[in-house]
């Protein structure tokens, strides 16, 4: 019975301290930097230069695909989960970023409904190596088959 009182003591103390409490997992310094290489699909096409700038930014962080796309990410009240982007027109064609940290491993989804109704799921999955990110990149578009191209990433500049 002890036993019992103490989680529930527990679970009312987390409540308490609400959502965030569980979100404060930093992202790890393995992922902070600029990283760049060359992907190649499955079927052993080359992608080309794949570039990325992962930046710590206050509770939060915020990832980069030059030249034009970024996302800055805060915890969403869950464990390792990360939201990014308030005020998003999903219908009118704005993507929907979140991430999530699990084994080591950060994964970022964007996710977008296009002009016909359709849909587009991308998954970047960096994991970390002795000199930078390997990534595996996952695309699954309405109507077409999925995409999954994959490479080491490998850190450079500051």
């Amino acid at each position: 019975m002890r036993v019992l009182y103490r989680f529930v003591a527990m679970g009312l103390a987390l409540a308490a301290a609400g959502p965030m409490a569980f979100a404060q997992q930093p992202l790890p310094d393995a992922f902070s930097g600029m990283f760049r290489g060359t992907l190649s699909g499955a079927s052993g096409e080359t992608g080309g230069e794949f570039t990325v700038d992962i930046k710590m930014d206050g509770g939060g962080f915020t990832v980069a695909w030059p030249p034009r796309i970024a996302a800055t990410f805060e915890p969403a009240g869950r464990p390792g989960v990360f939201r990014a982007g308030r005020n998003v027109q999903l219908l009118e064609g704005d993507p929907i970023y979140w991430a999530r940290i699990e084994n080591e491993t950060l994964t970022v989804y964007s996710a977008l409904i296009d002009e016909h109704g359709g849909y587009r799921v991308d998954s970047f999955i960096y994991t970390p190596t002795a000199s930078g990110l390997y990534l595996i990149l996952r695309q699954v578009i309405s109507g077409a088959d999925p995409r999954i191209a994959s490479g080491r990433l490998e850190r450079y500049g500051g």
